[in-house]
């Protein structure tokens, strides 16, 4: 079986992009993303409704926070795994979650890992399963590894021009690089998941069955001002791109970051930046009969 950094596997590039320097980026900056992803692992672990005593599996875990989230919430009596395709940002996961009683951490693609069967009671995911190179494949294989009834929980992005920390960076970009490249309709990636009855689509071609989807609104929270957000908006995300395809300087990125922190302005706060955001969240269920690979 291909692993996760096999380079004819099918999500090979993905493996790469988040081992290496993004990878590195993310991990060396996990606090600040958690901070600002807050209100998103609120949010799903809200809807998720994790009892004592289950097993949760987290896919694109990351650097582990949600995985770490669930556990205190599953307790001693249950588990929570979290896998993730990236060896560099589980490092930070293990170190995060050494001597916490039931986390485990799995370095794998989890759309074509060997789960072992029927050993969970919740999938969870915070903006970890838009990623893949066949969905409806990757979504069949991890349901070898819920147990029948399992639930199904996870968070996506909505469309970018509804998130402004994805939109007023790239528009900056655009305006100091000039265009880049159209990503293609639906490819893997942060967005992969905008369309809500694509989305729900997958989970139903899959096999899972009372699949809901719907939006939420939030805020992506920072502790800081407007010009400690655009550093952070524009080290990652967009801006990044820009930055590889375009050959572009720290020099550049600096003068982006100024355009940002001044879309960014209006979001600021007396206890920090709260930045509106749109999410789209999914559920469903494991059939009580299995679902055929």
């Amino acid at each position: 079986m291909a692993g996760p950094d096999d380079r004819e596997a099918p999500n090979a590039g993905q493996a790469a992009f988040w081992t290496d320097l993004p990878g590195q980026k993310w991990a060396l900056l996990h606090t600040r993303l958690d901070r600002l992803f807050s209100e998103a692992t609120a949010l799903l672990l809200d809807r998720a409704g994790i009892a004592p005593g289950e097993d949760i599996l987290d896919i694109g875990c990351g650097a582990g926070d949600t995985t770490l989230a669930a556990a205190r919430l599953c307790g001693p009596a249950g588990s929570a795994t979290g896998v993730d395709i990236s060896e560099t940002l589980l490092a930070e996961a293990r170190r995060r979650g050494a001597g916490v009683p039931g986390v485990t951490f799995v370095h794998a693609d989890a759309q074509t890992h060997a789960f072992a069967p029927a050993c969970y009671d919740l999938l969870i995911s915070r903006f970890g399963l838009m990623f893949f190179a066949d969905p409806v494949t990757a979504f069949a294989n991890i349901a070898t590894g819920l147990r029948p009834g399992a639930r199904v929980v996870f968070a996506a992005w909505a469309p970018a021009e509804e998130n402004p920390w994805s939109h007023v960076p790239k528009a900056a970009g655009t305006d100091h690089f000039g265009p880049l490249p159209p990503d293609e309709p639906r490819e893997p990636g942060q967005f992969a998941f905008a369309e809500r009855d694509y989305a729900a689509g997958i989970l139903a071609a899959a096999g899972y069955t009372d699949v809901a989807a719907e939006a939420a609104d939030i805020h992506l929270r920072f502790d800081g001002n407007a010009a400690d957000a655009a550093d952070l908006a524009t080290t990652i995300g967009p801006v990044s791109r820009f930055l590889r395809e375009k050959n572009g300087t720290e020099e550049d990125r600096r003068a982006i970051a100024e355009v940002v922190a001044r879309g960014f302005g209006r979001w600021e706060s007396p206890d920090g930046m709260r930045i509106p955001a749109r999410l789209n969240v999914f559920g469903a269920l494991k059939p009580r009969e299995s679902i055929s690979g």
